[in-house]
């Protein structure tokens, strides 16, 4: 992402090492020691839960497990929302951290099958992730599941449209039914006169 007019270059996955870089440094100059120490807990404790403990269902496109815990895929590690030249030193410290807690039994390993089933997570949401959000399509694969429903979606909303214009051209006689009995009104609009109500 650029800022600034091109001056600032920043990818995404380094905007909380920036946050937490900007806290420490707010800390002892504007004397905000108390927010520094809330914004270091509160990315710790929010890594701690997403990264062993939060229970996800897996995607319908992937042959995996109906639930996971966690994510252990190698890009969720904690060294890699920090800049690239603090990977090494941060994947040894936090290497020590997690043995410590296998260790006195508060995380649990993970095994070789869950580190797979979260690289190939964390790559499908890759694939699909900003491209949606910017009204792109992902690249769904052929025969996949995500390409079944894209597919059906279609012919869906290409049958929704197809019954909206017959409707739509229908003459004011019939159309009387659609609109629930109503003089000619909205597509869809139900009225009820006293008339109508009856006894």
């Amino acid at each position: 992402m650029t800022l600034f007019k091109g001056l600032l270059k920043i990818r995404v996955k380094h905007f909380p090492a920036a946050f937490l870089f900007l806290n420490t440094l707010s800390g002892p100059i504007l004397g905000t020691d108390v927010s520094t120490t809330l914004a270091w807990l509160g990315f710790f404790s929010s890594w701690t839960y997403l990264r062993f403990y939060k229970t996800s269902h897996a995607d319908l496109s992937t042959n995996q497990s109906p639930t996971l815990k966690g994510d252990a895929s190698e890009t969720f590690a904690m060294a890699y929302f920090f800049p690239d030249p603090l990977h090494r030193p941060i994947a040894i410290i936090s290497e020590v951290v997690y043995s410590l807690l296998v260790g006195f039994r508060i995380c649990t390993p993970f095994s070789a099958a869950d580190i797979s089933a979260g690289n190939s997570r964390a790559e499908a949401r890759g694939d699909a992730s900003l491209g949606t959000l910017l009204g792109g399509r992902g690249a769904a694969q052929p025969g996949s599941a995500r390409a079944e429903a894209e597919r059906r979606r279609a012919i869906a909303l290409k049958a929704l449209d197809q019954r909206l214009h017959a409707a739509a051209n229908k003459p004011p006689g019939s159309q009387a039914v659609v609109n629930g009995g109503g003089n000619g009104g909205v597509l869809g609009e139900t009225s009820l006169d006293a008339e109508q109500a009856g006894p």
